[in-house]
C-alpha cells in the first residue's frame, strides 16, 4: 500500500466498583456514532502502560493503575486529513481506578464519557477487536477474582468485583 504510515497506540479498560457494580468509563468520538474504549497515540519515549494512564486521563478524566495487558488490536484505516492509510495496533491494559470524574474529559478529543457496568460494554462498543478486548477483561476479572485478587484490598469490594465476572 502507498503511503502507509504505521502507529502505535494504548488505552485500557479501567475497573470502577461502585456499589454492587463493575463500571467502566466508554468515550463517543466527536462527529460520529462511534463507540470505544479510550485510547490513543503514544508520546516519544512513552511506553504503553505509560500511554493508557494517559489516555485514560485526558479522555476519560479518570486515573487509573496499569494490573497488565490485556491484547493489542490491529486495523487499518483512511485518514482523509493525511490522505493516505495508517496500519494502526492498539495496546490495551486492564486497570483499577485511583480518582477522577467523566466531568474532566478533554472536549477536544471526546464528546461524551458513559459509565457502564462492564458486563453492558460489550454490546455498546462499535468495533469487533475492542469488543474482544472486554471479553478478555471479563475473563481476566474472573479469573483475577477466585485468586484473591490481591490488587484490591478489601473484602467487600473483592465481593463486588468476583459478583460481576
Amino acid at each position: 500500500m502507498r503511503n502507509l504510515r504505521h502507529e502505535r497506540s494504548a488505552g485500557g479498560v479501567l475497573l470502577i466498583p461502585v456499589g454492587d457494580r463493575l463500571l467502566v468509563p466508554l468515550i463517543k468520538v466527536p462527529g460520529g456514532d462511534v463507540v470505544g474504549l479510550p485510547k490513543g497515540r503514544l508520546e516519544p519515549g512513552e511506553n504503553g502502560a505509560e500511554a493508557a494512564i494517559r489516555e485514560m486521563r485526558e479522555e476519560a478524566g479518570f486515573t487509573g493503575l496499569v494490573i497488565e495487558a490485556l491484547g493489542t488490536i490491529s486495523y487499518k484505516f483512511w485518514a482523509q486529513s493525511e490522505k493516505g492509510h495508517v496500519s494502526k495496533s492498539v495496546e490495551f491494559f486492564l486497570m483499577l481506578y485511583r480518582a477522577g470524574s467523566p466531568s474532566t474529559f478533554s472536549v477536544d478529543e471526546v464528546e461524551n464519557v458513559k459509565l457502564v457496568p462492564l458486563e453492558d460494554a460489550e454490546a455498546l462498543i462499535t468495533h469487533d477487536g475492542e469488543k474482544a478486548i472486554i471479553r478478555a477483561a471479563r475473563r481476566r476479572v474472573r479469573d483475577l477474582s477466585a485468586d484473591g485478587w490481591m490488587v484490591v484490598a478489601d473484602a467487600p469490594a473483592r465481593a463486588r468485583i468476583a459478583a460481576v465476572a
